[in-house]
């Protein structure tokens, strides 16, 4: 025998949709909508721009001075020559950065990394690079780094 199950529509007719968990979940995602866009705003790359050389203290580098290049791109360079036809410096690519330094501190010893070590900076160079050299020459134990931007040609 088969039994059906019978339904009585006439007193369903009170069922609604609750409203309060629908409001509370309409709320919660427009909190966390919110909250996602103001941390993406904060996300966004600062705009820095290095100082003009005009704003360093000493103008002529001391004798020891081991100095490096960066430019625009982010390509690092090592002195070849001081003082070339004009008194500017002379630079060459060096490849890799952190064998250049173990070769300084070979051939230099502990006086190298007491040595103050200058990495002279294109005016475009990217923040984010020049923070990674800097970390770069702190972890072969140079400590004694500064960091200066080369002045516009005009």
């Amino acid at each position: 025998m088969r039994r059906h199950n019978r339904h009585n529509y006439e007193s369903d007719e009170d069922v609604e949709v609750a409203m309060s968990p629908l409001i509370d979940c309409v709320f919660l995602l427009l909190i966390f909508f919110l909250v996602t866009t103001m941390i993406k705003r904060k996300e966004k790359l600062l705009p820095i721009h290095l100082p003009d050389q005009t704003s360093s203290v000493a103008a002529k580098s001391i004798d020891k001075t081991l100095i490096l290049g960066l430019d625009k791109n982010g390509k690092i360079y090592s002195v070849r020559k001081y003082g070339g036809s004009d008194g500017e410096l002379v630079y060459e690519p060096i490849e890799n950065l952190v064998l250049h330094l173990k070769k300084l501190v070979d051939k230099g010893g502990i006086k190298t990394l007491k040595a103050p070590l200058r990495i002279d900076c294109d005016r475009n160079t990217p923040f984010q690079k020049a923070i990674e050299t800097l970390d770069i020459c702190k972890l072969q134990g140079f400590y004694n780094v500064g960091l200066r931007t080369r002045g516009r040609k005009e």
